[in-house]
């Protein structure tokens, strides 16, 4: 008996990961057990099979039809394996260049640095490489990626790859009609994700006159444009005391999502404005006033506290992110960090680490992994010491990145928790976790 695949099935399979399957055009993996990829993958049209329970569910749901032999074939690439490991997403950092002067980025303007960039040939056969290495999504950031001399044709050469564009990283500075207007015509469900940092103090930190203005224009254009857009707010002891009032004018211009991140102790934040850093404990207060204002107030988008809360008021519920696992569910061989395939970093140069956020760390520290402009994007993803630093599991030892994380030690042991839920009274808790059982407090 001879079978074929359905055109609308695609067949995949990446190193380390169970074989799936995708409906044509979307990027949601539906897993597959061995034995039920084994024989997909014999169903090409040329291949005898013997009939058995398998082909009869696979030809009930639809998968597979009986066909007669040689008289229909695969469409290309229609089952694939892969040797490198699956990422959902890249983050490409298409250039180092950036117009603003912001505080705490090392791709400021000032900054005294490198400016790399993408060279049009190394941009088309990156997106080649995504293609080859089967990652079906990318986010686009910089520096300011608007400011990236090839940037429509890094927008065209996404689109004409089938690649998904998840999110465009940018500080809104050249989002004018006619670009917002290219951007939802090749990629309308792109996410775009904009940098607001609150009511008076945007320019402050972006060292940029008229920022917040221009900010503000940027958000109008996109929405306006039917655009999904995510606001990112940076919280410091400047300007913590306005970060409210902000989400309720971000709300008015209805923005989707906003998400609030403590601005972190990177080099440069720390020699320009040290001082006003959130120790832990002030972040975790604000975390909780913060909470309880937005359970009061309605009309509000859902917010998330970067390491701390989630908050949707539409469906009124929250998740605290710090509690991931208890020891009934504990895995020693889970990654150590559960987003790590899906936000690797590309930077400028061509060099690689697993997250945007460790990039001026990386190079400060002098640290150093692969490079896709002269090892490739495969030989990257496959094997090397970008790939033996992601695949750590919770279950391995050492210090570095495999130390306790201070930050969730502190919500734990600070009783930060139980106040959370207080706080959130009848709201739906996302992700309860019951300290009576757990003496260790979640670690």
């Amino acid at each position: 008996m001879y079978y074929i695949l359905d055109p609308k099935f695609v067949i995949k399979k990446w190193r380390g990961t169970p074989a799936c399957y995708l409906y044509r055009g979307e990027t949601k993996r539906h897993f597959l057990e061995s034995e039920t990829y084994e024989l997909l993958t014999k169903c090409d049209g040329n291949t005898d099979i013997e009939p058995c329970f398998r082909t009869d569910l696979l030809e009930v749901s639809g998968m597979i039809h009986p066909c007669e032999k040689g008289s229909v074939t695969l469409l290309p690439d229609q089952i694939k394996e892969y040797p490198n490991y699956y990422f959902r997403n890249v983050d490409w950092n298409l250039l180092d260049l950036c117009n603003y002067n912001c505080l705490h980025c090392f791709h400021a303007a000032d900054n005294d640095m490198p400016r790399d960039s993408f060279s049009y040939e190394e941009a088309m056969r990156f997106l080649d490489d995504l293609v080859t290495c089967g990652v079906p999504g990318v986010r686009l950031t910089g520096g300011e990626p608007t400011l990236y001399p090839y940037f429509r044709e890094v927008l065209q050469g996404i689109k004409d790859r089938e690649i998904h564009l998840k999110t465009l990283i940018t500080n809104g500075s050249r989002l004018d009609e006619e670009l917002v207007s290219f951007i939802k015509g090749l990629h309308p469900d792109a996410e775009i994700r904009i940098s607001f940092d609150g009511i008076g103090y945007h320019d402050w930190l972006r060292q940029h006159p008229g920022a917040e203005e221009q900010t503000k224009k940027a958000i109008r254009i996109c929405k306006d444009a039917g655009l999904y857009v995510m606001i990112n707010m940076n919280v410091n002891r400047k300007n913590r005391a306005v970060i409210f009032d902000s989400v309720k004018m971000l709300a008015g211009m209805d923005v989707d999502f906003i998400r609030i991140i403590r601005t972190t102790e990177a080099p440069r934040w720390m020699l320009n404005a040290g001082n006003d850093t959130l120790t832990k404990d002030e972040y975790y207060d604000f975390s909780v006033k913060f909470a309880e204002e937005y359970k009061n107030t309605t009309g509000l988008p859902p917010v998330t506290i970067w390491q701390s809360l989630f908050l949707d008021a539409e469906h009124r519920s929250f998740n605290c992110f710090p509690v991931k696992i208890s020891p009934c569910n504990f895995r020693e061989d889970a990654p150590i960090c559960s987003a790590i395939f899906d936000k690797p970093s590309v930077l400028a140069n061509g060099e690689i680490n697993p997250c945007t956020s460790l990039a001026g760390l990386f190079a400060q520290r002098g640290i150093h992994m692969e490079n896709v402009k002269t090892d490739g994007l495969q030989k990257v993803l496959t094997e090397g010491r970008f790939i033996s630093a992601i695949t750590k599991t919770v279950g391995d030892s050492g210090g570095g990145m495999l130390s306790a994380d201070e930050y969730k030690c502190a919500f734990f042991f600070g009783g930060w928790y139980e106040r959370y839920c207080r706080v959130m009274g009848d709201w739906k808790n996302l992700n309860p976790l019951n300290l009576d059982a757990d003496s260790s407090g979640g670690q």
